[in-house]
């Protein structure tokens, strides 16, 4: 059974003096009623394993860029298991708990997408919350920026 523990990672560079995060367009998946939407790495918790690890392993995954490690932005939400996902949670979560990371690497690269994306983009910050409709992925993002801005004072 699928754990109700969640990691949406941001890949970040430099271009410039200007950050800028890899976006995902995830492919519609209609049987578990979620159409295309930008995103940028997510994933559940493996049994055992650690948020961070987590999003250090989905990141490799889904885009085989290597992360020596990943930052909290200090973010988390939590949305409900819709009745489609039920057969992958069990009966008994109602809810998942996503925390936010991001990851910076020297700079931007073309990432090798695993079957569940269709499109990248390296976007700066406007361009992204333009990207990021569903859900609270724009919340996300902006927790991210955020981080980076703190981080840089």
């Amino acid at each position: 059974m699928r754990l109700p523990f969640s990691v949406q990672v941001f890949v970040i560079a430099k271009h410039g003096s200007t950050w800028s995060v890899l976006l995902l367009q995830r492919n519609p998946r209609p049987e578990l009623s979620l159409p295309d939407f930008w995103q940028g790495v997510s994933g559940a918790l493996e049994p055992g394993e650690s948020f961070e690890a987590a999003a250090i392993r989905e990141v490799w995954e889904e885009t085989s860029i290597r992360l020596q490690s990943v930052n909290s932005a200090c973010f988390e939400h939590v949305y409900p298991i819709k009745a489609e996902w039920r057969n992958s949670y069990g009966p008994e979560p109602t809810h998942v708990q996503e925390k936010v990371f991001y990851g910076v690497i020297p700079e931007m690269r073309i990432p090798k997408l695993s079957d569940e994306h269709k499109a990248f983009g390296w976007c700066v910050q406007s361009e992204a919350l333009s990207l990021l409709t569903f859900a609270n992925n724009a919340q996300c993002v902006q927790a991210v920026f955020k981080a980076l801005s703190e981080r840089a004072a």
